[in-house]
């Protein structure tokens, strides 16, 4: 099931997206994104969207191997919903 999350790629890029997780046992083995959207912190410390790969054809979304993943967390409810509003409803 997918569900909106947020990952901090080995780049150090923190990217949101519908991602679902791929198991074999009880470890991830990989991620796969829909809208993949970095986060961007601006100066007057609020977050800005920015699209993932905006010139690459992701509308069947990416798959990352868990190596190249940090960590995973829940976004804030607000953050999701500005995520669901902005990127997933198609106003970016």
């Amino acid at each position: 099931m997918s569900k909106v999350k947020i990952i901090r790629l080995m780049s150090g890029e923190e990217v949101i997206g519908n991602i679902t997780e791929t198991m074999e046992g009880t470890k991830i083995v990989a991620y796969h994104i829909k809208d993949p959207a970095v986060l961007i912190p601006t100066p007057e410390g609020k977050l800005m969207f920015a699209k993932w790969l905006p010139y690459a054809d992701l509308k069947n979304g990416i798959t990352l191997e868990e190596r190249f993943v940090v960590f995973s967390v829940l976004p804030q409810k607000d953050l999701e919903d500005h995520f669901v509003s902005v990127i997933v409803g198609g106003l970016f």
